[in-house]
């Protein structure tokens, strides 16, 4: 469960916000063919999955030449996140958890402010990763981070016992470094942070399985099984050409 848990929890940081980049959005009352997938209000398009396994792509350049199966394989990885992406926004406008343009702003700062001037920018640049769509993700990151605390935050309970376990498997060898009582009081605070960050990811997994029951997830099958079928890798789409007027 623990390898699990963590792996979820990578993903959200790396690829969680690539929906927000598309503009995915509600459902509205295009023909029944005109979606890939649909969780609750919100849905996806044949389209807009191609564009986030290019995105994918592009954040791990060496899958560029995987077999057939292992396409297959990511095709199908990917679209499970894309899953738990739906359903996490479904719930945070259920429940009203958004993020402030001033959180938002207030979280970015913090990061750049890691980097000296001009390092931040060089390395999305590096990445090809553009500002908007690395903000989006940032944007997404933190509402999924609220929402988890907002759901799961109350139940996770640290005990005094687990914090004496986990100081002796992991920091005994240190305690010589905590010599004053505030250098202690540092490091108490450090393993009841490293406790709660792995109960919050034991626990998502379990809390997103429960979520897929509230929320009706809705593939289009036939769909779906001409895309997985592919046995190259399919390029995007072209963009559609707007109606007049539109």
């Amino acid at each position: 469960m623990r390898a699990k848990g963590r792996r979820t929890t990578l993903w959200i940081g790396v690829l969680i916000g690539v929906l927000a980049v598309l503009g995915c959005g509600p459902s509205d009352s295009e023909r029944a063919d005109a979606y890939l997938l649909r969780v609750g209000n919100r849905k996806i398009t044949e389209r807009d999955f191609l564009q986030a396994f290019e995105l994918a792509k592009t954040a791990h350049p060496d899958s560029a030449e995987q077999s057939s199966s292992a396409l297959q394989d990511a095709r199908r990885q990917l679209l499970n996140e894309i899953t738990t992406e739906l359903i996490i926004l479904n719930r945070s406008e259920e429940v009203g958890v958004s993020v402030s343009e001033a959180e938002l702003d207030a979280a970015i700062a913090v990061i750049r402010a890691d980097y000296p001037p001009g390092v931040f920018e060089q390395t999305l640049s590096e990445a090809a990763v553009p500002f908007e769509a690395w903000k989006q993700r940032m944007r997404s990151r933190l509402l999924v981070e609220k929402l988890v605390q907002a759901e799961l935050g109350p139940q996770i309970v640290i005990t005094p016992e687990e914090v004496a376990d986990y100081y002796g498997q992991h920091y005994r060898g240190k305690a010589a470094a905590a010599d004053s009582e505030e250098k202690f009081q540092v490091l108490k605070e450090t393993i009841v942070a490293d406790l709660r960050r792995n109960k919050l990811e034991d626990a998502f997994v379990d809390w997103i399985n429960q979520l897929k029951e509230k929320y009706t997830v809705d593939l289009n099958s036939q769909l779906w099984e001409k895309l997985s079928s592919r046995g190259q890798d399919p390029s995007p789409p072209p963009p559609t050409p707007l109606p007049e007027g539109k």
